[in-house]
């Protein structure tokens, strides 16, 4: 059923192209909505990474995995497209005021549209790492080639993401 539809859309049906659409719409505005605070932003990600789907559709190779999978790597590569072209600003660990360590298990307990809102208040270096980390499951290697930088700004990036998410939770707490 699943590779007809995707053999109707890269034949260009406009209604399996609708349902496709309908399928991942919310989940992967959640996931722009990760990488980009302004909503608008979000938004022409979700459009623009849409446009790449459907344009790119016929590269899918059933046997490398799941067409989910392979959206969702469009959908994360042009977030960081778009990101690199607004030059993310990743702040040197001087910078910080502040570096506490917390425990682990303070943000195992969010769900994820509150994980989704306080993460849209991280700086967009902090931001990008954390998703790229902690959602998507890359590696700080991994990180560090797509992003440009060095492994070690990839860690720094990430402790200061969970150091600021944390204070931020505790002010929600208090």
């Amino acid at each position: 059923m699943e590779s007809e539809k995707i053999k109707l859309c890269v034949e260009g049906n406009r209604m399996a192209q609708k349902e496709l659409y309908e399928a991942y719409k919310v989940n992967l505005y959640v996931l722009c909505q990760r990488y980009f605070n302004d909503l608008e932003d979000a938004k022409d990600a979700l459009q623009e990474a849409f446009v790449k789907v459907f344009r790119d559709l016929h590269q899918y190779d059933e046997q490398k995995g799941h067409v989910s999978s392979w959206i969702k790597k469009v959908f994360i590569n042009t977030c960081l497209e778009k990101l690199r072209k607004k030059k993310i600003d990743f702040q040197q660990l001087s910078e910080y005021d502040h570096i506490h360590h917390y425990e682990p298990g303070v943000l195992s307990d969010l769900n994820m549209k509150d994980l989704t809102k306080m993460v849209q208040l991280l700086p967009v270096g902090y931001r990008t790492v954390f998703n790229l980390y902690v959602i998507e499951g890359f590696n700080h290697q991994e990180i560090a080639a797509q992003l440009n930088i060095s492994e070690s700004t990839s860690k720094t990036q990430l402790m200061k993401a969970k150091n600021m998410l944390r204070n931020k939770l505790e002010e929600v707490l208090k």
